[in-house]
């Protein structure tokens, strides 16, 4: 049984979910994911702020990282 079924099917949505911020908001598209984090993190929703940055991180890994950064502070 692979144990990472799970994992994978969540990078699989967050994949598709950068794809699909890019092809509506072009480069912008990383500051939305962004930003979807910050209202889930602002809702309690620690789930979807995991979500969220995995989408930032999958369009620009610096931007994830400074947010993530920003958060332990």
């Amino acid at each position: 049984m692979n144990d990472n079924g799970a994992r994978s099917l969540c990078h699989d949505e967050a994949l598709d979910t950068a794809l699909r911020l890019f092809a509506a908001h072009g480069f912008s598209a990383a500051a939305r994911a962004r930003d979807a984090a910050v209202i889930a993190e602002r809702s309690g929703e620690p789930g979807r702020v995991e979500f969220w940055v995995e989408v930032c991180a999958t369009l620009d890994r610096r931007m994830a990282r400074d947010f993530l950064k920003r958060k332990r502070s």
